[in-house]
């Protein structure tokens, strides 16, 4: 059965509230059977998140209906999953040479482009160009 986008992702919400993560700095998003987190993990209280916390967290995360994978990717926390045990340390990302973000495990970060947006269009232009042409996979 599958569980709608916006439902396992209102979910995740419910789960990031209850163990009082602030979720202004969490990106979430539910895509295929897989939850993407990424941002700060940080608490709304003064109190700070220790892993067996983040475990707790994770766990119920990959719990919800229609979750299949949860893969991370904070700014503050290397999190993975390895054969059903959560790998979790506290940690910053480092940057290279060239500043672009990169995980404590070495692995490149996407980092945030400045966009500059000469000409104005109407949504429904943008979204007819992003449809698939006959004959295109599926993305």
């Amino acid at each position: 059965m599958d569980v709608p986008r916006y439902e396992v992702n209102r979910q995740v919400r419910v789960v990031l509230n209850r163990h009082d993560i602030d979720v202004t700095r969490v990106d979430y998003s539910f895509i295929g059977s897989t939850v993407y987190l990424s941002g700060d993990l940080i608490k709304n209280s003064e109190s700070d998140l220790v892993p067996n916390a983040i475990e707790g967290l994770m766990r119920e995360i990959s719990g919800l209906s229609g979750v299949r994978d949860v893969q991370t990717d904070f700014q503050n926390w290397v999190i993975s999953n390895a054969g059903g045990a959560w790998q979790i340390t506290k940690g910053k990302k480092k940057t290279r040479d060239g500043g672009a973000p990169m995980t404590q495990q070495g692995g490149a970060a996407d980092a945030a482009k400045e966009v500059h947006i000469k000409t104005s269009e109407k949504i429904a232009d943008v979204l007819k160009d992003m449809e698939t042409e006959p004959g295109q996979e599926d993305r």
